[in-house]
């Protein structure tokens, strides 16, 4: 597969590592390495390194895997990080894929259930500006189309599914020849669920086509 010459992290993984770190993650890890994918994730950072340089990687980013778990919402590392990497969507077209690991996109974007009950515990030692902006970006990217396990799904199968539309991305993007076409996808890709575009069937059949997610979104 081709590189982007332009990042050399091609993608950021943005997880909860004491839910996924030596399970799900460690599986995602290892298929994106055989997949020869470029990536990066937190624990490549040196100890006592300033945090300011993750934040610096997701910039350097071309697309971002969000592990959504039960756990997730009670991290502040985590909705910092997703925070970024939203700016970035919005910015300059950073591809925003969410993978709903066990937990509903609906239980995200409103804040309930399980992954509610974490995110509110964390709440409580946060200020209101903290909360607003958290909440919007658990909002933003629940809307996006991506991914979801749900508990009676193998998550071998689900790791190669994932890594296979990933590598499709990649590949796009880095067909110099297209570049005009890589705009306009990475555009589509972002487009939220909850808006009412004109051409929204057109982008949902497009999405469908080239990148096979619309199997995946709950």
């Amino acid at each position: 597969m081709a590189t982007l010459s332009r990042h050399v992290h091609q993608v950021f993984i943005n997880f909860r590592g004491k839910d996924l770190r030596y399970g799900f993650a460690s599986h995602l890890i290892d298929a994106l390495e055989r997949h020869n994918i470029k990536f990066f994730i937190d624990t490549h950072e040196q100890k006592g390194r300033d945090l300011k340089h993750l934040f610096k990687k997701i910039e350097e980013a071309t697309v971002a895997l969000v592990i959504l778990s039960t756990r997730y919402g009670e991290s502040k590392w985590c909705l910092e990080e997703l925070t970024t990497i939203m700016e970035q969507a919005e910015k300059r077209g950073m591809l925003v894929i969410p993978i709903f690991y066990k937990v509903r996109p609906e239980d995200v974007r409103k804040q309930k259930g399980v992954f509610g009950d974490r995110f509110w515990r964390r709440a409580k030692e946060s200020c209101p500006k903290e909360m607003e902006k958290w909440q919007e970006a658990l909002k933003a990217v629940s809307n996006k189309i991506g991914f979801t396990l749900d508990h009676n799904r193998s998550e071998a199968k689900f790791v190669k599914t994932v890594v296979k539309e990933v590598e499709k991305i990649l590949t796009i993007l880095s067909d110099k020849g297209r570049e005009d076409g890589c705009v306009k996808k990475m555009k589509t890709f972002n487009v939220s669920l909850t808006h009412t575009w004109s051409w929204f069937g057109s982008v949902v059949e497009l999405i469908g086509s080239v990148l096979g997610l619309l199997d995946e979104t709950e």
